[in-house]
């Protein structure tokens, strides 16, 4: 499976995609993806086929099926939050998709749907100490 790398640009609304090298780390432009709402945080599924971006703007989080031959994005849904997401990061075993909310002083746990789309709302959303800046399952998940 080759290797992308995938850079989310909140004021221009679009995530660009990148080829790496995995021998010298040398980056090769691949295109990019609309991606409205002022993207920002992103995490990648544990079997690499989802890439989840959350909108700092518009409040979402989307679902985006990644192309392993290309590296391309295809959208699979947005959802709504309660507030900007600032952190993102899915469980060891890619059933759940983890937020953190920096000026919410939230923390909130997603369900992912079989195509890696997420639920409606969060399953979890436990208010925090201000200033929730990342939130990440230990290793035995």
């Amino acid at each position: 499976m080759a290797t992308y790398m995938y850079v989310s640009l909140q004021d221009d609304d679009k995530v660009s995609i990148f080829g790496v090298d995995p021998g010298t780390g040398k980056l090769t432009p691949n295109g990019e993806v609309s991606a409205a709402g002022g993207p920002s945080a992103s995490a990648i599924s544990p079997d690499r086929k989802v890439f989840y971006v959350g909108h700092r703007t518009s409040k979402e989080i989307s679902s985006f099926g990644i192309n392993p031959d290309t590296g391309g994005l295809t959208l699979i849904g947005r959802v709504p939050v309660p507030d900007s997401p600032t952190y993102l990061s899915p469980d060891r075993n890619g059933r759940f998709l983890l937020s953190a909310y920096y000026q919410g002083a939230h923390v909130a746990v997603h369900s992912i749907k079989d195509d890696g789309g997420l639920g409606d709302r969060p399953t979890e959303w436990l208010e925090t100490a201000p200033a929730a800046h990342c939130i990440q399952t230990d290793p035995s998940n």
